[in-house]
């Protein structure tokens, strides 16, 4: 009996320090979390539909029935609603070095992770407004190439123009941005859903506290004990 409560200690523990090590994910997604603004960007041409996205995981343990919301990587790559195949979790260390090489993964990473400590995690946006500020946020934390994240300029390749919806959507994003800098220290896990046909997305995890870690390397020591006991 002692054997099966500590496995299930560690299984429950280790389901919450992160989906990296799992791959052939299928991402369900339902639809807009809160609806979406219309932007329209800096570099002509481009328009796009922003928010935050609600959705599901399969085949990924610790998501599998629970709803969880997201947002886009990339500017424009396109997808679909329903189950989306074929996806799998990466690092966003190991992801990012090869998307935006201009940037440090590890500063990328950092940028997202202090904003959705700022933010308090990924949750649903009470209106279109916040969730298409947030979605802003997040591209501007990624593409950035210099210091200073502004929604309506900067040296990446991400930028608002100015425009009445853009601006109050931007005004919003560069609050965050600015509560995001003020950040100490990042709560949250980067990684991101990767689809090489289709648009990627962030997935974003609680660190576990260190209380929980602890518990973690007690119960695989005692495991670890039980097994030579036995």
């Amino acid at each position: 009996m002692k054997s099966v409560l500590v496995r299930v200690s560690v299984a429950s523990v280790l389901a919450t320090a992160g989906l990296t090590a799992h791959s052939a994910v299928i991402l369900n997604l339902s639809g807009f979390a809160q609806g979406s603004q219309n932007l329209q960007g800096a570099t002509p041409g481009f328009n796009v539909n922003a928010g935050a996205f609600r959705g599901t995981l399969s085949n990924a343990p610790g998501f599998n029935a629970d709803p969880f919301y997201t947002y886009c990587v990339q500017l424009t790559q396109n997808f679909g609603f329903g189950a989306l195949p074929n996806y799998s979790v990466v690092s966003g260390l190991s992801y990012f070095p090869n998307f935006v090489p201009q940037v440090a993964p590890a500063t990328v990473v950092d940028r997202l992770g202090k904003l959705f400590t700022f933010l308090g995690g990924v949750n649903l946006p009470a209106t279109s407004t916040i969730s298409a500020a947030i979605q802003v946020a997040v591209w501007e934390s990624i593409y950035e190439t210099d210091g200073t994240l502004n929604a309506l300029s900067g040296n990446g390749s991400f930028a608002l123009n100015t425009g009445t919806t853009n601006n109050t959507v931007a005004t919003l994003a560069n609050t965050y941005l600015a509560g995001a800098a003020t950040v100490a220290t990042s709560l949250y896990s980067i990684s991101v859903l990767k689809n090489d046909n289709l648009q990627d997305f962030l997935l974003v995890q609680r660190v576990p506290a260190p209380a929980s870690l602890a518990l973690a390397a007690l119960a695989l020591g005692l495991l670890w004990g039980v097994r030579r006991r036995a």
